[in-house]
């Protein structure tokens, strides 16, 4: 597969990936992985034009995310589908 992206953004997705201990192509596939095993993106995607800091700010809260993932997935802890349920629509009534 090949993707074509942004030079600018292709550098800063390497440079959030490399602080993570990850390539580009692990983080996509850890991406791709998800997409399949849940059946959807880990985020909302809509047609609605927002601006670039609130892209910035979601991509950084998926990028933490992300991290917090992978250093679970490291230390051996799992989280269930009803645990990661009930997690983000707490995060998301917090909002």
């Amino acid at each position: 597969m090949t993707i074509s992206i942004d030079d600018t953004l292709k550098q800063e997705f390497s440079d959030v990936c490399a602080e993570m201990g990850l390539s580009a192509s692990a983080a996509f596939s850890v991406f791709a992985k998800a997409v399949v095993r849940e059946k959807r993106t880990p985020f909302e995607v809509t047609s609605e034009r927002v601006d670039s800091r609130a892209v910035r700010d979601e991509g950084r809260r998926v990028a933490q995310g992300i991290r917090r993932g992978y250093q679970e997935v490291l230390e051996g802890q799992f989280v269930t589908r009803e645990e990661y349920e009930r997690g983000r629509q707490e995060q998301h009534e917090a909002v």
